[in-house]
């Protein structure tokens, strides 16, 4: 995938972004800085990569227990994460929550509705802001493949399926998801001719403690997967992650303000 320098993770303790962390592992990354919320998961991620990709080669790897909705805490720590890698190469923006608003949106409630937009939006933009003032500054890396021009950073955002059709009672998360995919098209724009790449990833259906940890959730989502998925299953977060580095890594060089569907077929009807 063409990913040798410095990585970013958030939401890196379990699901998408947990396989995007281990992904950068196995691909070669040089260091991997993990936030998220769960200390103790974090702990176990990084003690997961280190005895899976660290053996015959060394990982710098951080953690960083942390609420992307605070946009003091982003700035500190992805300001230090760069400062200890010496520059900051891809950033992965997979934090997220979703809420089901029972009634739809003339019954959700504020408490919800703000939240989601914390994390989902403003965490978003938080994040990339702060990583796009460091990449700006930065040299450009080569690619290991062929010496092609790369990039002074990546960023990769979390879409959806929901950031390009409506769902049924999840109001506030595929409003925050429509907006990530036009935060990061009118991004892409601002620097693609400064050697900062932007772009967003759509998961669809997948596998994850978020959507997989209630079963009548697990049981409902099923049974939609069957009727209006063409591959007639979910996606593993390893799939999802290999879309991810693929955005962030040098194979994807003249890619910028994309919005990848790796959805079994989803949205193609």
């Amino acid at each position: 995938m063409d990913v040798p320098g410095f990585a970013l993770v958030t939401g890196a303790a379990s699901g998408i972004g947990r396989a995007c962390a281990r992904g950068f592992a196995q691909e070669g990354s040089a260091g991997i800085a993990l936030l998220d919320l769960n200390a103790d998961a974090l702990k176990t991620v990084k003690e997961e990569i280190e005895a899976e990709f660290g053996k015959d080669r060394k990982i710098e790897l951080l953690t960083y227990p942390i609420n992307v909705a605070n946009e003091e805490q982003v700035v500190k720590v992805v300001n230090e994460a760069a400062a200890k890698f010496g520059r900051l190469d891809y950033v992965v923006n997979a934090a997220g929550i979703a809420i089901k608003h029972q009634g739809g949106a003339a019954f959700a409630k504020t408490e919800d509705w703000q939240r989601v937009l914390d994390v989902n939006i403003n965490g978003t933009f938080y994040v990339l802001r702060a990583a796009a003032q460091i990449m700006l500054k930065q040299e450009p890396i080569l690619s290991a493949i062929d010496g092609r021009p790369l990039q002074r950073g990546s960023i990769v955002n979390f879409g959806s399926i929901q950031g390009v059709v409506g769902i049924t009672l999840s109001t506030a998360y595929t409003t925050t998801k429509h907006a990530v995919i036009g935060l990061t098209r009118t991004a892409s724009e601002d620097y693609a001719n400064q050697g900062l790449r932007i772009n967003a990833i759509c998961p669809g259906y997948t596998e994850t403690p978020m959507t997989t940890k209630n079963p009548e959730v697990l049981k409902a989502m099923k049974e939609r997967v069957s009727t209006a998925v063409p591959m007639q299953r979910m996606g593993r977060p390893k799939e999802i992650a290999d879309g991810v580095l693929y955005l962030a890594g040098g194979r994807s060089s003249f890619v910028t303000g994309s919005a990848l569907m790796v959805d079994g077929g989803y949205t193609s009807r």
